[in-house]
């Protein structure tokens, strides 16, 4: 898998991603920081395995809600062998 097409995935869910960020904004205005994931994408295209490498957000409920909402992302199936990719999310106030 080519990391356009895992891009382009995680554009695709952008929106589902932002409105868990905004949410939180609303409690803390100031929330913003660098989210780092390590997943593990099969041949099917569904994620086996998900780490939060690192995150300078630090609201621990965000990161595990955040977390579990990636681990649903379907890459789709292909002839492939499965893949490891560390992945960085920013997220900034509008």
């Amino acid at each position: 898998r080519s990391i356009e097409e895992i891009q382009i995935v995680f554009d695709r869910n952008k929106s589902a991603i932002y409105s868990l960020y905004n949410r939180a904004l609303r409690k803390n205005p100031s929330l913003q920081g660098k989210l780092v994931i390590r997943l593990n994408i099969s041949p099917s295209g569904k994620i086996t395995s998900i780490d939060l490498v690192s995150s300078e957000l630090g609201d621990p409920a965000l990161e595990r809600k955040l977390v579990q909402r990636i681990k649903m992302f379907n890459f789709g199936a292909k002839q492939v062998d499965a893949v490891t990719i560390t992945y960085p999310i920013d997220f900034l106030p509008a």
